[in-house]
C-alpha cells in the first residue's frame, strides 16, 4: 500500500475547526486523542474511497490504503466508544451524507456545490460528536457547534466558487457577496458584535479578492489563516 495525504487543502479546515470548536466548547477529555486519530483517518479513508469509486480501472494499491486507512480508524475509535456509545449515533446522522458524496464521486461531478454542502455536513456533525465527548450532554450549545462553522464554510463554498470554477459567473459572484453581507449585517443586527467581526475578514476578502489573479496556494492560505481567526472568535464567543 501506499501512504498518500489527500491534497484539498480547505477540506483541512473543514476537517479541524469543527472538531476542535466542539472540544474547545464541550472540554477536552483523554478520549479526544483517539478520537482525532479516527477522526482523521476517517476522513483520509472516505477521501480516497470515493477517488476509487469514481476510477474505472480499480486501483488494488488504492483499495489497500483505504482498507488500512480505514482499519486504523475503528482501532481507535474502539475504546472511546466503549466509554461512550451514544457517539455511534453522530456516525449514523454522518451517513446519509457520505452516501450523497459518493453519488457524486460515481457521477464524476465533486464540484457540484451540492457535494460541497453535503460534506460540511458531516464535517459540522463531526464537531458536534467533539461536543458531546466532553460535554456528556446535550445542550442548546451543541446546535452553534454545528450551526457556526457551517455558516462560515458554506460562505467558502461560495467564494472558492468565484475565484477557481467560476471566475466570470456573476450569479455565483452575486451569491459570494451577497451571502456574506447578510451573515455579517445579520449579526450585527441581532446583536451578536463578536460573531460579525468573526465573519467580517470573510466578507472583505469575498469582495476584495473577486476578479483578482490569485494563485491557487495563496487562495488556501488565507484561507487557513481566516479560519483559525474564526475558530478564535467562536471559541471566545461560545465559552464566554
Amino acid at each position: 500500500m501506499k501512504w498518500m495525504i489527500p491534497k484539498q487543502h480547505g477540506a483541512w479546515s473543514m476537517l479541524i475547526l469543527p472538531f476542535v470548536l466542539g472540544g474547545m466548547v464541550g472540554g477536552w477529555t483523554w478520549a479526544h486523542l483517539p478520537f482525532a486519530i479516527a477522526w482523521l483517518f476517517v476522513y483520509m479513508g472516505t477521501f480516497f474511497l470515493f477517488q476509487y469509486i469514481k476510477q474505472r480501472k480499480k486501483s488494488r494499491e488504492l483499495l489497500k490504503t483505504i482498507v488500512v486507512y480505514l482499519m486504523i480508524a475503528i482501532v481507535a475509535i474502539a475504546p472511546v466508544l466503549i466509554f461512550e456509545p451514544r457517539l455511534i449515533g453522530f456516525a449514523l446522522a454522518m451517513m446519509p451524507f457520505g452516501l450523497i458524496n459518493a453519488y457524486f464521486a460515481k457521477q464524476k461531478d465533486e464540484r457540484n456545490p451540492w457535494n460541497d454542502v453535503s460534506a460540511v455536513m458531516s464535517f459540522c456533525i463531526g464537531g458536534m460528536a467533539s461536543y458531546y465527548l466532553g460535554a456528556q450532554e446535550l445542550t442548546g450549545a451543541i446546535a452553534w457547534v454545528f450551526l457556526l462553522p457551517f455558516l462560515y464554510f458554506l460562505g467558502s463554498i461560495f467564494y472558492v466558487k468565484t475565484m477557481i470554477r467560476e471566475k466570470q459567473n456573476k450569479a455565483y459572484r452575486n451569491l459570494s457577496w451577497g451571502y456574506h453581507l447578510l451573515l455579517v449585517a445579520g449579526f450585527v443586527g441581532f446583536g451578536f458584535p463578536l460573531l460579525a467581526i468573526a465573519y467580517a475578514p470573510s466578507l472583505i476578502r469575498a469582495m476584495a479578492f473577486y476578479g483578482k489573479k490569485i494563485p491557487i496556494m495563496k487562495i488556501g492560505i488565507f484561507e487557513i489563516a481566516n479560519s483559525v481567526f474564526v475558530l478564535v472568535c467562536l471559541g471566545v464567543y461560545l465559552t464566554l
